[in-house]
């Protein structure tokens, strides 16, 4: 089969390579669709962790963790998955052997493979998968839909860990596929007031039309003053920050969570979605004596998970709209990781998709 694979830093070719073989509790996937993380893009451009995984093996089938894919061949003992399903990788699979799966928290392990990275990612023909980290979509989600699925389940562990309650007033700092994602389901979920922060007037348009009571240009006005000024002084409830990281891909920085501690209320909540990176660093003196509480991302459960498929198949959530960029055929990824690292560039909302089988 075809599948790029990693070679070094900014390195990346398609290669032919042997069709995964399948084995018990696995599931053989053709790719329909997939896309590129902006986690990816980050981590292709230059990263240490990267370049430590290509020092133990080069080249490496590396990326590919957001897809739909179709199930064509089971593994022994699979039952939940059947031969012919539209899937999904929702998940990650559990080490077994770590404090958290010992003690029956498998749901919350961080420590088991990572498609993409240990085990061989979706830039492929073919993938062989968990049959644990898949689920079956209907016909009422498209591919282009599905393969976005990935990160929307993520957006709902982070509402889910947040504690969104009915009549809360959210801002969600950022107005990408992540922070548009958040908006819906604090909609969804009850809050009584959304309000949108990102620098484009276009994708702030798109936000209201997918619900968001308040858009604010944080490169017109200052912010931090319009929330409180739509809150009458006292601060959002809950502040999702989806618009920091690295400044060369059009993120914020640090910014976006240094504004997010000047605007939440006191005993009120941050959640952290965007991923800053392990250099970044911040003042946090905002929150002392605020009881302010920060949570970071969380793992999501197969309650969830259904939960979002529902929101996607019913049209309460529009992940379609998001999706501005897709492209034919697998040999387009360079230009997916292109248009996905340099968003702004190319009025990118989601990531680019390619289409590698229909």
């Amino acid at each position: 089969m075809k599948a790029w694979r990693v070679y070094g830093i900014g390195d990346i070719r398609l290669d032919d390579v042997p069709k995964p073989k399948i084995k018990a509790g696995w599931v053989l996937v053709k790719v329909k669709t997939v896309q590129v993380s902006v986690t990816e893009v980050a981590h292709f451009q230059r990263t240490s962790d990267l370049e430590k995984l290509l020092e133990e093996k080069s080249p490496r089938q590396l990326f590919g963790h957001e897809l739909c894919g179709e199930a064509i061949e089971l593994g022994e003992g699979v039952s939940r998955i059947k031969v012919g399903d539209r899937v999904v990788c929702c998940g990650r699979e559990p080490c077994h052997k770590c404090a958290l799966c010992l003690a029956g928290y498998e749901e919350l392990c961080t420590k088991g493979p990572m498609l993409g990275i240990d085990i061989p990612g979706a830039l492929a023909e073919y993938v062989l998968l968990p049959a644990a980290t898949l689920t079956s979509i209907p016909d009422t989600i498209t591919d282009s839909e599905a393969a976005a699925m990935q990160p929307f389940t993520g957006s709902m562990g982070a509402v889910h860990l947040s504690g969104v309650e009915m009549g809360d007033t959210v801002v969600v700092l950022g107005q990408g596929s992540m922070g548009l994602n958040v908006a819906q389901i604090c909609r969804v979920c009850g809050a009584g007031k959304v309000i949108g922060v990102d620098v484009r007037d276009d994708i702030l348009a798109i936000s209201q039309q997918l619900g968001t009571d308040i858009v604010i240009n944080a490169s017109k006005v200052d912010p931090v003053n319009a929330v409180l000024e739509a809150t009458k002084g006292v601060g959002a409830d809950i502040v999702f920050e989806c618009a920091g990281g690295n400044p060369k891909q059009g993120l914020s920085g640090t910014e976006t969570l240094a504004q997010a501690m000047r605007m939440v209320r006191d005993q009120g909540r941050i959640s952290q979605v965007a991923l800053l990176g392990p250099n970044a660093k911040v003042d946090i003196s905002p929150l002392n004596m605020s009881g302010v509480q920060y949570r970071g991302l969380g793992g999501g459960n197969r309650k969830l998970v259904q939960y979002a498929i529902d929101l996607v198949a019913s049209k309460r959530v529009r992940l379609a709209t998001l999706v501005t960029h897709v492209l034919e055929g697998l040999d387009k990824i360079p230009e997916a990781f292109e248009i996905t690292g340099n968003k702004a560039k190319y009025k990118a909302i989601n990531p680019a998709q390619v289409i590698v089988s229909r």
